[in-house]
């Protein structure tokens, strides 16, 4: 019993020394932003915003329909609303992005596809009027250069 009294006697006063755990040292988040003007076909990319974390590469692309894309897509859509609501010209515009960014696919600088980084990843996660975002695995180590690319356009993330 005084055992445990003289052990609850340290806790309390602060005469026993407390043991120091080690904490693993996880590495933190990078962010780069990578000008990279870009004819994608439908749309014209202007950058990319990049976050590397431990886990993932998460890839924000600037993207912009071009004016023909955007008025088909705005055609298409009031053909299919049929006159029930009115068409949106951001949502006609998220569709014209997301048709680029839903093909693309993250390869190193000589075209090889990054298997690692695509294989049981997301990809395309969302797509807006301006932006694409993507999420992919992430590597150790990156490539020197990085492209996204649908097979025929590409834009250079790193």
């Amino acid at each position: 019993m005084s055992m445990l009294a003289a052990l609850t006697m340290n806790r309390l006063f602060g005469t026993a020394q407390k043991r120091e755990t080690k904490h693993r040292e996880i590495p933190g988040n990078r962010t780069a932003t990578v000008r990279a003007l870009s004819d994608l076909g439908e749309s014209i990319a202007s950058g990319v915003h990049v976050i590397y974390s431990p886990v993932r590469l998460y890839l924000c692309v600037s993207m912009q329909p071009k004016p023909e894309a955007l008025h088909a897509q705005k055609e298409a859509d009031r053909r299919m609303a049929a006159g029930l609501f009115d068409v949106d010209e951001l949502w006609s515009a998220a569709a014209v992005n997301a048709r680029w960014a839903r093909r693309a696919f993250l390869t190193d600088g000589d075209g090889r596809v990054l298997e690692r980084a695509v294989c049981g990843a997301r990809g395309m996660t969302d797509a807006g009027a301006r932006e694409a975002f993507f999420e992919f695995n992430a590597l150790d180590p990156y490539p020197e250069a990085m492209y996204l690319t649908d097979g025929i356009t590409r834009v250079r993330v790193k």
